[in-house]
């Protein structure tokens, strides 16, 4: 440990197989394999579902998922059928990393409900009875590959429907890190540059303005994907500067660079990451200097994705 660092590392749940002991004295049954699930019987169905909206009603009980057994398992003393984990494991491989993003979306005690393949969720003051979802939930394991038109596709769909969009992103130590996608409209206040007047782009040194490559042939009138982006940006009464410090093709300013920060850092489409790792990288930086971190794509028109942190239950 360092020198005068008191703190200490953070425990990390292992989530182990089997009922803890300081579950009811009187154990609960045995969940029955039953219409592609798992049935558990009232009266503690009732109570599964009314109180946390686990499940899905049927005559006499409840039909739980794997994901939503496996989460009763270690939160409600449901126990588990011989040898549940290991054909779950045998089935899908991913099938723990699965069950670790479910319990920890739900882990703020907000209700996470599958429904049609899909996870949707609820605040905790709220019940899939009372009203819509507020967001709808995906995951997936740091080596996936980063789909960006699955993704935009799926942002723009869930937006249009009211609701946010979550990813539950899981690591190799079972660690899981969430992430809200959003589509924004960036704009600024600067009056845009043309081609005979544009006393914001270069920077000044030897008492003369030096003009960047991308700078210079937007003057040029060159025509490609950068200048492109440029031309939309500038258009908007943004500014833009280098975003090499910060592994990104721009820092976009709304202000002059002396008057404010710059609230974003953009990324083009064809630098953007392959996995969930680069992406991880990329949103911590951006964040860590109080930045959004926004991919820039051309679908006719340029729409502009924000991928940032979210805490669960904040």
């Amino acid at each position: 440990m360092a020198e005068g660092r008191k703190s200490k590392p953070r425990s990390r749940p292992t989530r182990p197989v089997g009922l803890s002991k300081d579950g009811p004295s009187k154990k609960n049954p045995l969940p029955i394999q039953k219409d592609g699930g798992w049935f558990i019987s009232a009266p503690l169905s009732n109570r599964l579902h009314q109180k946390s909206a686990l499940g899905v009603p049927v005559e006499g009980g409840i039909i739980l998922n794997d994901e939503e057994l496996m989460f009763c398992h270690w939160h409600r003393h449901i126990p588990l059928p011989s040898n549940w984990v290991e054909d779950r494991l045998s089935e899908n491989q991913s099938f723990a990393h699965k069950a670790v993003a479910f319990d920890v979306v739900r882990n703020a005690g907000d209700k996470v409900v599958p429904i049609k393949g899909k996870w949707l969720r609820w605040s905790r003051e709220s019940h899939p009875s009372k009203g819509e979802a507020l967001a709808e939930v995906k995951w997936a394991r740091t080596g996936d590959s980063f789909d960006i038109d699955e993704l935009l596709d799926w942002t723009t769909e869930v937006i249009a429907n009211n609701m946010q969009c979550e990813i539950a992103i899981v690591d190799d130590e079972m660690d899981v890190t969430m992430y809200k996608l959003s589509l924004v409209d960036p704009r600024g206040k600067l009056e845009p540059a043309t081609r005979d007047k544009y006393p914001n782009l270069g920077v000044e040194h030897l008492s003369r303005i030096f003009l960047r490559d991308d700078e210079t042939q937007w003057l040029e009138g060159v025509e490609n994907d950068i200048t492109d982006l440029f031309d939309e940006l500038n258009s908007r009464g943004l500014l833009m500067r280098p975003g090499f410090k910060y592994g990104c093709r721009w820092r976009v300013y709304t202000t002059p660079v002396d008057v404010d920060h710059a609230p974003w850092l953009m990324q083009m489409e064809a630098e953007s990451p392959t996995n969930w790792e680069e992406v991880c990288l990329s949103v911590r930086l951006a964040e860590g200097v109080n930045k959004g971190w926004v991919i820039a794509l051309k679908r006719g028109d340029w729409v502009f994705l924000n991928i940032s942190r979210h805490l669960p239950g904040r």
